[in-house]
């Protein structure tokens, strides 16, 4: 059965919260399957590629970031469905009810009001497909300040 992850802003994708310790992810979860560095040196990533997700710590060693690729983990926002075991649609349509101004950088848009990223949706790229969570101010101000509206045209009802 697949790990059920509900997302709520700028909390966590419960059962696991921002701020948790490495060692009590373990217990929910499990050991990963894989560990890297971030290529910033902020913090490590593990992976569970079974399960097609992985869950982001920083230096200190608490969670700052998950993410989530179609197939693995059900996945929901604060209740409502997003992908199920047997479904996972294009999540922007959803996330859009609840932040309908997105902003768009490097392939990424980004959900401030909720604190969520996709990627590989609004640009038709199946490779690149995933949902990530982050924490309040896990975003630099320096890194958005090139980011631009998102062009959600393709979501709006003719």
């Amino acid at each position: 059965m697949a790990v059920r992850f509900d997302i709520q802003p700028y909390t966590g994708a419960l059962p696991i919260t921002f701020g948790m310790a490495r060692e009590q992810v373990h217990r929910l979860l499990g050991p990963p399957e894989s560990s890297h560095p971030v290529w910033d040196g902020s913090g490590v990533s593990e992976h569970y590629n079974a399960a097609r997700y992985n869950v982001g710590y920083s230096n200190a060693g608490v969670v700052n970031h998950l993410g989530f690729s179609p197939g693995g983990a059900e996945l929901a926002i604060q209740g409502r469905p997003i992908w199920t075991a047997e479904s996972q649609p294009d999540p922007n349509p959803l996330l859009l009810t609840l932040d309908p101004a997105p902003l768009e950088l490097v392939g990424f848009w980004f959900f401030l009001a909720i604190g969520v990223t996709t990627t590989g949706y609004h640009d038709d790229d199946p490779s690149q497909r995933a949902v990530t969570v982050f924490v309040r101010g896990g975003k630099s101000a320096a890194l958005l300040a090139d980011a631009q509206p998102a062009d959600t045209s393709r979501y709006r009802r003719g």
